[in-house]
């Protein structure tokens, strides 16, 4: 759970930016008493987990607020949250109850993969999927004799490398499948180090050890696309300081000098590392630097401490406090070429009195956008708004107040690369949690292509109607028009974007649905129809095949089932063929 945080609002800039770019925002849940932890993937799906108001379990929710997805797996008596989606949207969740015995499993959809696997006395946590779809977690039971192991699939791929006496955790993922993790057991003399495992060779290579020499203790944090390795660590090279490394170059020693030091990594992008530490070159407060530059002393001047968050691109957010800040926790995005830092907080809520407001990042973008969270005693009413930051107009929409219209204690629950936000707020009557989803309201298209046995069109092209339906209320939201190309594809204008069922309808075929999906910039959805619904009532039946027979020989649009601009033994074909089949 995030920091209390809050902010006032400088509402001159809220409006101006609210007018230039506004969200789509969806309340997907409510009557919460607890929200746990959630997670977006990056298609717009929202899960998260909670504790219904008045009840005692802590269940998995999917997409709307009353889709409780564990209840019926767990039995009584459950805690339940998700962990990552796989690469056909297949969730990996953990989660316990009376149908596991009281034991913590990890399961895949309905699967249970770990019982069997650890055996008694198991206790199982979840981490993510390879780019295949193969689970990888971690876990400790029996059959493990007690000890902590990583897995893929059942595949144990710890206990041989660091044989007894073992521990293991998994720290990061890329999507050439290699998996960062940090470990210790006998073959290594009780040293904790960092290793590189290719999850499909299954060869491990221990990344540290070289690197730290004796008397070693190493954390993974995480492993680029490209392969780069971030972690942090000290051994007897390090004089038993620790200092944060880029595969085996030591990052953080130019930076803090040759003596005491303290350094911790958060985030890599590219070849650049966001990594916080201290020593007597930044007067023993917790700076924090991006290789080897100090983001904050500067920000935040004296008597000072910071905390990175998250880098992308050219952009690297941190949280901190200082002389400068009159000593309130703000939010500061920094620009790392040419070097510029902007102090988010301060400039919606300006730079007050101490003790006045708090803040807390969340995600970063390569645009220099951002999420966080703020308060201020006067301007929020002393409770915690969210926030979308731009870069370009050095202002920030206050995402609580455009969807409610109202303040509220409100915090992150979860973001994704589309600019999408998953948070929860308290309603109305502050007696309990709401659950919403905002979506940046960028440009948005739904294309693709659909595939309609035996259509030709080349005389009697097919208008397909797109209706974008609510998932929470179950509402017709948006409804848009697109013509079917003699190639089969298709391409429609999407008012807002945002999380949406979609359901597509067009003469003469029968009706498609699909489940609730981010529709956000340019979305693909390439699917199938049915021919021969001459009457459009959904159903292929007797009056469909005799309004082609009336029609038989003419060129009647309404039933000229393959567009072809004649009513003929084709269009009776397709209607015979798929007879009996009714639309979604």
């Amino acid at each position: 759970m995030m920091r209390n945080a809050s902010g006032l609002i400088g509402l001159v800039i809220l409006l101006v930016i609210g007018q230039a770019q506004t969200f789509t925002h969806q309340r997907i849940g409510e009557n919460f008493a607890e929200i746990s932890y959630g997670i977006l993937s990056p298609r717009g799906i929202p899960v998260w987990s909670g504790v219904l108001t008045g009840g005692t379990d802590q269940d998995i929710f999917r997409v709307t607020g009353l889709n409780n997805f564990t209840a019926s797996i767990l039995g009584s008596s459950r805690a339940a949250n998700p962990i990552a989606f796989g690469p056909n949207g297949e969730l990996q969740w953990e989660g316990a109850g009376t149908a596991t015995g009281g034991f913590f499993d990890i399961f895949v959809e309905n699967t249970n993969i770990s019982a069997s696997v650890l055996g008694n006395n198991r206790a199982a946590f979840g981490f993510n999927f390879t780019s295949t779809g193969q689970s990888v977690w971690y876990g400790a039971g029996d059959n493990t004799g007690g000890l902590l192991d990583i897995f893929v699939g059942s595949t144990n791929i710890t206990a041989s490398v660091l044989g007894t006496n073992r521990d293991a955790i998994p720290a990061s993922i890329n999507a050439s499948n290699q998996l960062l993790w940090d470990g210790t057991g006998d073959n290594f003399e009780g040293n904790r180090d960092v290793f590189r495992t290719n999850l499909a060779s299954l060869s491990t290579t221990n990344i540290s050890q070289t690197v730290l020499g004796s008397s070693r203790f190493a954390v993974a944090v995480k492993i680029s696309d490209a392969g780069n390795m971030l972690w942090y660590g000290g051994g007897s090279t390090t004089g038993g300081n620790v200092d944060v490394f880029r595969n085996a170059v030591n990052i953080s020693q130019g930076a803090l000098g040759s003596g005491v030091r303290d350094a911790t990594g958060f985030d890599i992008d590219g070849t650049n590392v966001l990594w916080q530490g201290r020593s007597s070159a930044t007067s023993n407060f917790f700076d924090t630097f991006v290789n080897n530059t100090n983001l904050s002393s500067g920000a935040l001047g004296a008597n000072r401490d910071s905390v990175p968050v998250a880098i992308r691109g050219n952009y690297a957010l941190w949280e901190g406090m200082g002389a400068n800040t009159n000593y309130n926790f703000d939010v500061f995005v920094s620009q790392l070429s040419p070097a510029q830092t902007r102090n988010v907080s301060t400039t919606t809520f300006g730079n007050t009195g101490n003790n006045t407001r708090q803040s807390t990042g969340y995600a970063v973008y390569d645009d220099g956008n951002a999420v966080w969270a703020g308060r201020h005693n006067t301007g929020t009413a002393g409770k915690t708004n969210v926030f979308f930051y731009r870069w370009s107009a050095n202002g920030s929409i206050n995402v609580t107040q455009q969807a409610l219209g109202r303040n509220a204690e409100s915090f992150v629950i979860a973001t994704n690369g589309q600019r999408q936000i998953l948070w929860a707020a308290r309603n109305a009557a502050d007696t309990a949690w709401e659950v919403w989803l905002s979506t940046l309201n960028v440009p948005t298209t739904l294309q693709g292509t659909v595939s309609i046995a035996g259509y030709v069109g080349t005389v009697n092209p097919i208008v397909l109607t797109f209706r974008l339906i609510d998932p929470y209320t179950g509402s017709v939201s948006q409804t848009t028009n697109a013509t079917v190309n003699p190639s089969g594809s298709y391409s429609a204008n999407v008012s807002n974007a945002g999380l949406w069922r979609v359901r597509v309808k067009a003469p003469r075929v029968l009706a498609r649905a699909f489940d609730a999906m981010g529709i956000v910039g340019t979305t693909t959805l390439n699917f199938s129809m049915t021919p021969g619904d001459v009457n459009d009532d959904n159903t292929i039946d007797d009056a469909d095949l005799l309004q082609v027979l009336f029609a038989f020989g003419g060129s009647d649009a309404s039933a000229d089932v393959n567009g072809d601009g004649t009513v003929d033994d084709a269009d009776l074909l397709i209607v015979l063929f798929n007879f009996g089949a009714t639309g979604e």
